[in-house]
């Protein structure tokens, strides 16, 4: 994560230094700032606070010079300006003090959990860490638990099901990397758990370990969408198109493997991909990548398209392709022309990860697309 600490006394300064070196230290990305008259340089060394794990002192003296070392900069705008800039630039912010101090602060830039970034809040020593908001889907839990962790407080989290020790269904959503296509679902879903209700599940891709109690897993389709109620699937297709009440959780397990004449156009190809990702029921927002020949690395039109939908752009060369195991259709233009009997298919298997094919060649308009599955599981 990229976390910013802010902090407002000297004493909230010196555990704002700790925390930041003990996060970049675990891999992430901490920027401290200090909203003072003046900010400087610690010039003695850190405190005893009231958290059990400064007193062990084994961290600290660990972390403790390069703590020192650290600066803290200075917030020269109000507070809120402040706030505002980083709510849009860090998956993570820590208030080093009051909860009313924080509250105020984000007050005016809280949109929806599924897009604020996480915000913990914890006393200047370290009493308690507080996961203040997007405690599931923004991290905010996890975050406060790491916190806690490292300087001995201890870890406030309110929500319904982690206190209740509960399946959250954003929480596995977020950690399988799902993207959650009805938000008002997913509300029903966790009322319906906190109510004590099994929800029907069914998924596309396997299990690893074991399924949480809350979920009735069903391994057939059709003996799933006859269960009445809210339930969620995790499937890369529509399952029902007249079922209104499925929580698709979508994995992004799909690459297309697209081929087209030069100069095809950005929009043409667009189009072409999404009416052969609708004609099969594959959601848009299962796609993980986009394939093709080395030969045509330099489409402009396939390079915007990555760039619009957000995800990788491949090319392959043709002894890759060819290399490639399985049943593929064949044209012997292709085959003339650039070397390959089928770049399309060949190129989605290969990007997919040596996955199956979903839909082989569609052909129209000079553009030809094909999909392939990677493998997955769910943990």
């Amino acid at each position: 994560m990229r976390l910013a600490a802010i902090s407002f006394t000297e004493q909230g300064g010196r555990l704002n230094r700790f925390l930041c070196a003990a996060l970049r230290r675990r891999g992430h990305g901490a920027d401290s700032f200090e909203k003072r008259k003046k900010a400087s340089r610690l010039s003695e060394k850190l405190p005893e606070p009231g958290g059990a794990g400064w007193e062990t002192g084994k961290e600290r003296a660990v972390l403790e010079p390069e703590a020192e070392e650290a600066f803290l900069s200075p917030v020269t705008e109000s507070l809120g300006e402040w706030t505002g800039r980083a709510f849009g630039s860090y998956d993570g912010l820590i208030f080093v003090g009051a909860c009313g101090i924080a509250v105020r602060a984000i007050a005016p830039f809280v949109k929806d959990k599924f897009t604020d970034p996480a915000v913990v809040v914890v006393d200047e020593r370290a009493s308690f860490a507080v996961a203040l908001l997007s405690g599931h889907v923004g991290g905010a839990n996890d975050l406060c638990r790491l916190v806690a962790e490292l300087c001995g407080a201890v870890p406030v989290i309110s929500t319904a099901t982690d206190v209740n020790g509960l399946f959250a269904v954003d929480v596995f959503a977020e950690k399988n990397g799902l993207v959650v296509m009805d938000r008002r679902l997913a509300k029903e879903i966790s009322a319906a758990v906190l109510a004590g209700r099994r929800i029907p599940f069914f998924s596309s891709l396997p299990m690893a370990g074991d399924v949480p109690e809350e979920l009735h897993v069903f391994t057939d389709a059709a003996a799933f969408l006859r269960e009445p109620g809210p339930k969620a699937a995790v499937s890369e297709r529509l399952l029902s198109p007249e079922s209104g009440d499925i929580l698709y959780l979508v994995p992004r397990t799909v690459t297309a493997g697209m081929g087209c004449r030069r100069g095809t156009g950005e929009e043409k190809l667009r189009s072409a991909l999404e009416r052969a990702l609708r004609k099969e029921r594959i959601f848009p927002q299962a796609l993980a990548g986009i394939a093709t020949i080395e030969d045509k690395k330099g489409e402009e039109g396939l390079t915007a398209l990555a760039e619009r939908l957000g995800v990788p752009f491949r090319w392959y060369q043709r002894e890759e392709l060819l290399q490639v195991p399985g049943e593929f259709s064949r044209s012997d233009f292709v085959m003339k022309t650039v070397g390959v009997d089928c770049v399309c298919e060949r190129a989605a298997v290969l990007a997919s990860g040596g996955g199956k094919l979903l839909f082989p060649k569609r052909s129209g308009d000079g553009i030809t697309v094909a999909a392939a599955i990677g493998e997955k599981k769910l943990i």
